[in-house]
């Protein structure tokens, strides 16, 4: 695991309450490493803060930390999509007319 991605798990769990809600999907290229962090709505305030200063220290935290070892830093903070409603009403209908289903092969 590279030291920049390892300081940013560290950052992360440090700052929201469900670290475990939050993605982070990493692309490497030969001279940068890009981060996008998916953040469900709840927890945005905390990752990037007042003004988007939190997300700067961040950034600059980590951008020093990639310099180091020769890489430009890009940090892209998106918010997670939360389920439509939609979606999950088609999901939680299917699974009654399944139960109600296999209740009359039972028969």
């Amino acid at each position: 695991m590279s030291p920049v991605f390892a300081a940013l798990q560290y950052l992360i769990r440090a700052l929201v309450d469900a670290p475990e809600k939050i993605a982070i999907e990493r692309i490497e290229t030969p001279k940068a490493d890009i981060f996008n962090i998916s953040v469900p709505q709840e927890e945005m305030g905390r990752l990037v803060g007042r003004s988007g200063r939190t997300a700067e220290a961040i950034r600059d935290v980590l951008g020093a930390i990639g310099a180091r070892l020769g890489k430009e830093v890009i940090i892209d903070v998106i918010e997670a999509r939360p389920t439509p409603p939609r979606a999950a009403a088609k999901r939680s209908r299917r699974r009654a007319r399944s139960k109600t289903r296999s209740a009359h092969h039972a028969h």
